[in-house]
Formats: structure tokens, C-alpha cells, sequence
């Protein structure tokens, strides 16, 4: 089979009267240089558009067959039509850490820039009151409050949702007659350090000791 010059149709005029061949191996067809003639045989030495110097130009056969835009080199493609090269990706060495580039400005999102919003400040924690009427009391580990069905269990001061913790205390002895058994309760609110410590008398809590929260009135609401 002899290779033979193709006419572009109209739509790609720069093919017209340009010899195309098909690399040795390969199914994309090269467009030969200007003025090469059709080998007679597959050859090893023919200028193309997209490689001037023929000896290291890829090997070509004749091609007779039908022509797209698709099926040619985008490399014969460019030159023919005057267009630069792409620009070759940049090679990064690994291990070596690059500058970030400067942020731009703020995005601007319905006409407001967007702010960064502050956590929320933390209270130091309440302290437990260390004793009772002259006496020590003996303080268990704060434990979360059972929620309870129909109660809102929101700090009444910050607003927090909650739950907050609670800790359990005692003072005295159960088998002793001058220093018996109290118990004693505390409630306080994680957010703001609310809190209220009560003595348990029968059955009532009375208050025996308030910290009052540093954070402002409703404030987490």
C-alpha cells in the first residue's frame, strides 16, 4: 500500500495537499513535513511537522485510510496551526517542603465578609466547699446528672443545655454519737460554673453554700 496526500475537507484546510502517515506501532497518524513525498515503504527517516530532525523522527508507514482531526497527532496539529507548546508540568523533589502560596482576600459572601466566631470562654471550675460547721466534708467525683423525664435540665443562669454534673459529700460517722453521719449535695453547670451546694436534712436539701457564676446572665442561650 502506498501512502498518498490527503485533502482536509473544507472545515480543516491546513491538511490540504500534506502527506499523513501512521507511526510504526502506534494508531495516532503523523502529518509529514513540507515537501516530503509518499514512500513507497515503511521508512525510518522522514521529517514530520512534529519532529524536523528525521533521524529521530518515530518510524512511519503509508496510510490510506480515512482522516480525522481526532486521529492526528495533536503535536503536527499545533505546529501546523502556529500554536505553542503546552507548558510542561513542573517537577517537585519529594522531601522538600514548599512556600505556601499568600492567601488572597477574604471571600465576600451576600455582600458581608465572612468573621471567624471566638470560642466560648471557660470558667475555672466551682470549688467544693472543704467544710460544714466546723466540720470536713468528704467529696465524691463530679458525675453527669441523670436527665429526667418533663425537666429541663438548662442552666437557670447561662442557658446551657446541659446536663450539668452533681458530687455527693459526707461528714461525720454513722456509729458515732458526737459526729453523725450528714450527707450533702452539690449541682453545677459545666458552661458557667453555676453551682449550689445543699445539706440533706430528712428529707429536704437545704442550701448551705452558692458560687455564683463569673459569666454573663444568658449568655449560652
Amino acid at each position: 500500500m502506498t501512502a498518498v496526500a490527503v485533502e482536509a475537507p473544507a472545515a480543516l484546510p491546513e491538511w490540504n495537499g500534506r502527506l499523513v502517515v501512521r507511526a510504526a506501532g502506534r494508531p495516532v497518524l503523523h502529518i509529514g513535513a513540507e515537501g516530503v513525498a509518499a514512500p513507497m515503504v515503511p521508512v525510518f527517516t522522514m521529517a514530520l511537522e512534529c519532529a524536523s530532525d528525521a533521524e529521530r523522527a518515530p518510524g512511519v508507514r503509508p496510510w490510506g485510510g480515512p482522516v480525522t482531526e481526532a486521529s492526528i497527532c495533536p503535536a503536527c496539529l499545533r505546529s501546523l496551526r502556529g500554536e505553542p507548546e503546552p507548558e510542561a508540568p513542573r517537577l517537585v523533589t519529594a522531601g522538600i517542603a514548599e512556600a505556601l502560596p499568600e492567601p488572597g482576600p477574604e471571600p465576600v459572601r451576600g455582600g458581608h465578609r465572612l468573621q471567624a466566631v471566638p470560642d466560648l470562654p471557660v470558667y475555672a471550675e466551682a470549688p467544693l466547699p472543704a467544710e460544714h460547721g466546723g466540720r470536713p466534708i468528704t467529696w465524691s467525683r463530679w458525675t453527669t446528672v441523670p436527665v429526667i423525664t418533663h425537666h429541663d435540665p438548662s442552666c437557670e443562669w447561662c442557658g446551657d443545655p446541659g446536663p450539668g454534673e452533681m458530687a455527693g459529700g459526707r461528714q461525720g460517722n454513722p456509729m458515732s454519737r458526737t459526729d453523725p453521719l450528714r450527707r450533702y449535695m452539690a449541682y453545677r453547670c459545666t458552661a458557667c460554673q453555676e453551682m449550689t451546694t445543699y445539706e440533706q436534712v430528712g428529707g429536704d436539701l437545704q442550701t448551705i453554700a452558692h458560687h455564683k457564676s463569673r459569666a454573663p446572665k444568658d449568655c449560652n442561650r
